[in-house]
Order: C-alpha cells, then sequence, then structure tokens
C-alpha cells in the first residue's frame, strides 16, 4: 500500500465550493457499483418501499420521474419532494464504530489518526456530515447546514432558489451506538501495511463484511426508520482480488438502508482523507438508497472505466475534494455530481446551472459506449 501524494487548501468557516483542492486521478474505486443487485437476487419492489415510507416503517423517501431520449426514468430519494417541500425533514442517524481485528492486532475508531490525539470516531461526529457550515457558490448563498443537506438544496436550486427557500434533509437525531468487533479470519483479510508508526492499516474481503452487517443491526436492535452509518478507521476492503474499496451503501432483505466507510489518514490514498469516503456514500445514500435509480448510461469518467446506468453521485468525480476547517479541523469531502448531470438536462435545474458542486462537470453526461 503506497503513499501518494497529499493535498492541503485552507478556508474559513464560510465554505465556498469554488474553493478546491485538486488531487490526482485515485488509482482505486469504492465499492458502490455493486449495488446494481440485492443480495440473494430478489427483486426490488419500490412500490412497498415506498408505501412504508408513506406509513412511517422506512426512511422518509419520495419519488419522481425524468424524460431523456424519449425515455421516462423513474427515482426514489431520501426525504421530501424539494419542489413541495418547504420544510426540514429530519432522519435519525447512529453512527455504528467498527473495530476489525487481524490477530493481536485491533484497528479502531475509537484511538486517534496520525499526528492526532483526537478519536477519529469524535472527528466523525464533529464533522460537516453531521453539523452545520455556511456555503457559497460564487455569490450566491446555498445555505447554512449538514454538507449532504446543502448539497440536496444546490441539487434542485430551481425550486429551492425560489418556491421551497426552507427545504433541508437533516441527519438527526445523531447518536453512537457501541462499538462493534468484527475478528477477521487470516483467509479473509490481513494487516496491510501502516498509515504511520503504531497506525497499522488492515485490507479486508467486502463479501466477508457485507455478511456480517446484516446481523450486527438486527443484534443492535437499529429500525428502518433510522440511517445506519459503520464507520470504520484505515481498513479497506477487497474483492475478487482487488484492492482497494473505500465504503458503499446498500439494504437488508427487509428493505433498511445502510452505509459504511471507513476513515482515512491523509497521503494514505490519492484524493482521499479523513471524511471523503463518508461524504461519497452519505450522498449516494440520499440520492439513490437502493441502487435502483436508473439513469441514461454515463460512464468513463471517476471511478468508473466502463459504462454504468445508476444515479450514484459520487462515482463520476471519486478523487476530488474541497476542504472546510470546522471545530479546530480541517475536513475533506468529495464533489458530488448534481441530479441534472445524470438525466442531461439543459440548463441544469441545480444552482447557477452547474452540474457539479464544484464545476468539475461542466456539461450533462454522455452516451457511453
Amino acid at each position: 500500500m503506497r503513499a501518494l501524494k497529499a493535498y492541503v487548501v485552507s478556508v474559513t468557516l464560510l465554505v465556498s465550493f469554488s474553493v478546491i483542492a485538486l488531487a490526482q486521478k485515485p488509482t482505486i474505486i469504492d465499492g458502490t457499483p455493486l449495488l446494481a443487485a440485492k443480495p440473494s437476487g430478489d427483486i426490488i419492489d419500490e412500490a412497498a418501499i415506498l408505501n412504508e415510507a408513506a406509513a412511517a416503517t422506512n426512511v422518509p423517501l419520495w419519488s419522481s420521474h425524468f424524460t431523456s431520449g424519449g425515455k421516462t426514468y423513474t427515482y426514489t430519494m431520501v426525504g421530501a419532494n424539494p419542489t413541495t417541500s418547504n420544510a426540514t425533514t429530519k432522519i435519525a442517524t447512529v453512527i455504528i464504530p467498527l473495530k476489525f481485528k487481524f490477530g493481536s492486532t485491533i484497528i479502531s475508531p475509537t484511538n486517534g489518526a496520525c499526528g492526532d490525539t483526537t478519536p477519529v470516531l469524535t472527528r466523525v461526529t464533529k464533522s460537516p456530515l453531521f453539523n452545520n457550515l455556511t456555503y457559497k457558490d460564487g455569490t450566491t448563498t446555498v445555505g447554512t447546514g449538514e454538507y449532504i443537506d446543502v448539497f440536496q438544496r444546490a441539487n434542485f436550486w430551481q425550486s429551492v432558489g425560489s418556491v421551497t427557500p426552507n427545504y433541508h434533509t437533516t441527519l438527526s437525531p445523531v447518536t453512537v451506538a457501541a462499538a462493534q468487533t468484527i475478528t477477521v479470519p487470516a483467509a479473509s483479510g490481513k494487516v496491510a501495511g501502516s498509515a504511520c508508526t503504531g497506525h497499522p492499516v488492515g485490507e479486508v474481503d467486502m463479501t466477508f463484511v457485507m455478511n456480517k452487517l446484516p446481523g450486527l443491526l438486527t443484534a443492535l436492535k437499529i429500525p428502518k426508520t433510522t440511517f445506519p452509518l459503520f464507520v470504520s478507521y484505515d481498513v479497506v476492503e477487497s474483492s475478487g482480488g482487488g484492492c482497494c474499496t473505500f465504503g458503499w451503501h446498500f439494504f437488508t432483505s427487509t428493505n433498511q438502508t445502510y452505509g459504511i466507510g471507513t476513515y482515512l489518514d491523509s497521503g494514505l490514498f490519492s484524493g482521499s482523507a479523513d471524511i471523503s469516503a463518508l461524504s461519497h456514500e452519505v450522498g449516494e445514500w440520499m440520492n439513490d438508497p437502493f441502487g435502483s435509480n436508473i439513469v441514461p448510461t454515463w460512464g468513463h469518467i471517476g471511478q468508473v472505466a466502463g459504462c454504468q446506468t445508476n444515479l450514484e453521485v459520487g462515482d463520476p468525480l471519486s478523487g476530488t475534494v474541497f476542504a472546510a476547517k470546522l471545530n479546530g479541523f480541517t475536513y475533506h469531502m468529495q464533489d458530488l455530481a448534481f441530479f441534472s448531470w445524470f438525466a442531461r438536462q439543459s440548463p441544469s435545474i441545480a444552482i447557477n446551472g452547474q452540474y457539479s458542486v464544484l464545476k468539475h462537470l461542466t456539461g450533462p453526461s454522455k452516451a457511453c459506449q
């Protein structure tokens, strides 16, 4: 596991989307392409899931559609419809720390990262994913809120900027569950290196982890109306002999959505640090909670080497991050693609007619072959 170029940028509390830390294209991918199929091969019943949301037995969901190339595409997102809701939707969230045990070595987010005496878990809970910052895009104030909440506001700015200015989707209240220990057998993982002295880096088989998490959700008795987010530290996942995956979002056989991401020491991988993987996955969970939002085929961009057909807002821009200082710490969040990029809308309905937060995407997606 080689250390790649790190990046530094300084910002004030008022975060500008135009402040960018340009990073090298990452040599790794995350696991979201696996969302194309549900475990065990079951068919997703979207009508039943929406009925659960309407009955408040699942997280709040809304659904709509768009037309592109003469074809109609439906999609479902977390929260309320930004074209009609002028209020805040709160989604209870539980952070579940994961301790990975490799033989006698335990890698845990309850410890501090390299050069940091504050526990990783504390850094995550105090991050812009769960705390407010004020964001501006050029001269336009997008709003004050959590990063993904403000991203959604900017995502549907055509409505939010005028018709529904009080629209918000927040992760609240946030609780922290007891740390869960996953003992990794030698056949399923190893200590693969170190981020710095005394800070090992683990590598674990993704299938092994995927098989463990639903049982933890059951044991912790987390209701479907809550968003569970598993958090590890410097533990990456491998699949099919390839490394490395930083995070993914999925759902159980009972339609409970959840996410997982690792907090990474800066410099371990190009274009990734601290909460960047978590911001990627939380953004994708909110915009494509079941991996079922099919859009016109796109690809050959970001982490996607081939073609992809789902609305995964992080994948086209993996490795492109910006920094913001909050609670005395500089965090790194990933740039995310706006809805109009996938829907091939021109002009874009996002803020200032943009196609991504940091304007890296300058026009709609192109057909992939």
